[in-house]
């Protein structure tokens, strides 16, 4: 199964992978911030998309697993209604009483996250599995090409930062596919790029601000996708801490 790694530069050093055989990546340079980082993945889509499926990682995460890619690949493999793999995950997203009430964005929350990250218990629950979820964490999306055709790419004209993996979940959803998470060793050191000047200060943010950045997504996909929301999955998990 063919596929192609790739990083959107913002604020982070590029993510990093196990030795002894670093693997190569594709750079997506925003530096600069000129572009939204939901811009720069359909940047990526559009260059790189031709293999089966397209990586995406956050410039600030490091890989420990030597063997966390034929893993990923595998979920594909095995499951063909699978249309995307994360490396963390949640059973649900959306609380039970998301449209019983006027919108609060507390309400569009995911439950039972669970990873391997080496800071699982900040985040959630240990996870060294396969399992089925309803939503990844953006922090690493591995998704079909195909799937992103279909859907018409990813959704620049409604989403800038904050809510990819929830738009993903969403659309897997409507067209009854599957998201998966592996439970693969792994650091995502959050914050390293969204917290700084550098994202605050960025040309495509400019005119909103960092609480309408996450505001205003939450409450478009609360509003388009009530067909599908709330999300669950019946799965269990399993493994234990180290």
């Amino acid at each position: 199964m063919t596929c192609e790694i790739v990083s959107v530069i913002c604020g982070g050093p590029g993510p990093k992978f196990p030795e002894p055989e670093p693997l190569g990546y594709r750079v997506v340079d925003n530096r600069s911030n000129m572009l939204t980082p939901c811009q720069a993945y359909q940047i990526a889509f559009e260059q790189y998309g031709q293999t089966k499926i397209l990586i995406y990682c956050h410039d600030d995460i490091e890989i420990f697993d030597p063997d966390w890619l034929p893993k990923v690949l595998a979920v594909f493999s095995s499951h063909p209604d699978c249309v995307a793999v994360g490396l963390g995950g949640a059973t649900s997203l959306g609380r039970e009483s998301l449209y019983k009430h006027p919108y609060r964005i507390s309400d569009m929350s995911r439950g039972d996250y669970a990873s391997a990250q080496r800071d699982w218990s900040v985040h959630g629950t240990y996870f060294d599995g396969v399992r089925r979820v309803a939503v990844l964490d953006a922090f690493f999306l591995a998704v079909r090409t195909d799937f992103l055709r279909e859907v018409g790419g990813w959704p620049v004209d409604h989403l800038s930062h904050h809510g990819i993996d929830l738009w993903l979940a969403c659309e897997a959803a409507r067209h009854r596919k599957e998201t998966w998470a592996v439970g693969i060793d792994c650091m995502h050191y959050g914050g390293g790029t969204s917290t700084k000047p550098v994202y605050r200060d960025a040309k495509w943010l400019q005119g909103g601000g960092l609480v309408s950045d996450h505001e205003a997504p939450h409450r478009w996909l609360w509003q388009e996708y009530r067909d599908v929301l709330p999300i669950r999955i019946n799965t269990k998990c399993r493994g234990e801490p180290r």
